[in-house]
């Protein structure tokens, strides 16, 4: 047994002891097939966004993972997987933060640099690696990155709310494995704080690897209605990344969940210009 495979049984027995969590939410390492079990020059870290787990992602995460050639960790930030009341209860931009830094010191055990690849608030929590750690990360590939939420009035409202919050709507047999059915009213109160402290022109300002923003914008009554289109257009323009290796690709008959064929019709789309980017900027083969 290798050190990276006493690092994955480690995750797996500390995802075992989590309350309620649910099955296939757990955060994990998911080898290379192929790949020695070793550091490799690269490895992936998908981050998830907020109420969701790693099957939001899927497959794209994986398949990205092999194109680099790469060992592939699966995040979870805390309170999430599972649908007890009170898992979010205490969240804050600060605790995330603090998942994304472990995720990322993960990401460094398994490679030397990290692509990044992330959805909603995983993208916020990504694109703050960026600018902290920009030593460490390859590239960021964000699908509808949060940078601020499509309805202000309705996070107002949100951030008021006390307790346990059952979220508004139907969801299907996937969302009610993957996504959280109660979130604890910190939850709302922590991403709002996230947005507006941390998505922010002089922050994003310095970041300088490549980066790629998908997002779901076919024009009127067919555009993200979670999170701000015209924010996440904003957000791209402020990178300091150079033009040649930053790319904003908007799609029609999409999803914010953009990435994961279960939730999105562009899901296919959205892979393959990804990993036509990474490609173009030389880090998938």
């Amino acid at each position: 047994m290798t050190t990276l495979d006493e690092l994955a049984s480690d995750i797996d027995e500390r995802e075992r002891h989590v309350a309620g969590i649910k099955p296939d939410n757990e955060a994990r390492i998911v080898f290379g097939a192929g790949v020695p079990h070793e550091r490799q020059p690269l490895s992936v870290v998908y981050l998830h966004g907020f109420t969701a787990s790693q099957a939001e992602g899927a497959p794209a995460h994986r398949t990205i993972a092999r194109a680099c050639a790469a060992h592939l960790f699966l995040n979870r930030l805390t309170g999430h997987g599972t649908d007890e009341p009170a898992a979010m209860a205490g969240a804050s931009p600060e605790r995330w933060r603090g998942d994304a830094d472990a995720a990322l010191e993960i990401g460094l055990r398994l490679g030397e640099k990290i692509v990044l690849v992330c959805t909603s608030m995983g993208a916020s929590l990504a694109l703050d690696l960026a600018v902290r750690r920009p030593d460490a990360v390859a590239a960021v590939v964000a699908w509808s990155p949060g940078i601020r939420v499509h309805d202000p009035e309705q996070l107002r409202a949100a951030v008021l709310l006390q307790g346990a919050v059952v979220p508004p709507g139907e969801r299907s047999p996937f969302q009610r494995r993957y996504w959280s059915s109660v979130v604890h009213s910190d939850g709302y109160r922590a991403i709002a704080r996230l947005f507006i402290e941390w998505m922010r022109p002089e922050r994003l300002g310095s970041i300088v690897c490549p980066v790629f923003f998908g997002i779901w914008d076919g024009g009127e009554g067919d555009r993200d209605t979670l999170t701000s289109v015209a924010a996440m257009r904003e957000a791209f323009a402020w990178l300091g990344t150079a033009p040649s290796r930053r790319r904003l690709v908007a799609y029609d008959h999409a999803a914010h969940v953009l990435a994961s064929p279960e939730r999105s019709p562009a899901a296919a789309r959205v892979l393959a210009d990804s990993l036509a980017f990474l490609h173009d900027v030389g880090v998938a083969r």
